[in-house]
């Protein structure tokens, strides 16, 4: 994983964590098998959960939150994205706040290292 892979199964596995497996990679998730987690790399544990948890909470977006965010998370300021979505300032200053609020995150910096764990935001 940490050369770059973007799932790990065993040649062992089922044929529904094959597909488990390709879904989450093709939708920009890392997948590792539950059961190698913390068997074979316990140190990539909590990168799984909390790439899991993040994924949920990115999913909690509204449509127009989604849009902020990945803009955001390319590092457009309020102003450029106000212009590029034709709204108001004010706008997308109060998505920005509520954006952060439901990511945990106080920064575009830490927006933008979620949209890059999560394969939304390409490095």
């Amino acid at each position: 994983m940490k050369a770059g892979a973007k799932g790990y199964i065993s040649k062992n596995s089922a044929a529904e964590t094959l597909a488990k497996a390709i879904q989450a990679v093709y939708e920009g998730q890392h997948y590792v098998e539950p059961e190698l987690v913390s068997e074979t790399i316990p140190e990539l544990d909590d990168n799984y959960r909390g790439n899991r948890q993040s994924r949920e909470m990115v999913d909690s977006l509204s449509p127009r939150e989604f849009d902020v965010f990945c803009l955001l998370a390319k590092g457009l300021t309020t102003h450029e994205i106000a212009i590029e979505l034709h709204l108001g300032y004010k706008t997308v200053a109060n998505y920005n706040t509520t954006i952060k609020t439901k990511l945990k995150v106080n920064t575009a910096a830490e927006l933008a290292n979620i949209a890059m764990a999560l394969g939304i935001l390409k490095y």
